[in-house]
């Protein structure tokens, strides 16, 4: 079983791991199999067009969406993030688009 070996070892090189991640809503495939890795002490910002996935991913590491298949792997172990609390434990915060601790206020 080398090959299990050497897998284990390439993802405790990862602080967070997000192996083939797909998520499906109703008529719309929102992410088709995204593999992202983020090694320790990087930093990542993820671009992308209006629609292109990329808040329905981080979503999926947060624990607000769950995926419809693939894996996620943090600090090397496989985690189930059921939802925010499971991702907190596991060290992972977020920080919204849509900046939710304040109302929206008028120029005014």
């Amino acid at each position: 079983m080398p090959q299990t070996e050497n897998i284990h070892e390439e993802l405790n090189d990862y602080a967070v791991y997000m192996k083939e991640i797909t998520k499906i809503f109703p008529r719309v495939v929102a992410n088709d199999k995204v593999t992202f890795k983020v090694k320790k002490g990087e930093i990542h910002a993820l671009i992308g067009e209006n629609g292109a996935g990329k808040t329905t991913l981080m979503n999926q590491l947060y624990g607000l969406y769950q995926p419809t298949s693939g894996e996620i792997y943090i600090k090397g172990k496989k985690v189930d993030i059921k939802g925010p609390s499971d991702a907190i434990d596991n060290g992972i915060g977020m920080v919204h688009q849509h900046f939710m601790l304040v109302e929206n206020l008028s120029v005014a």
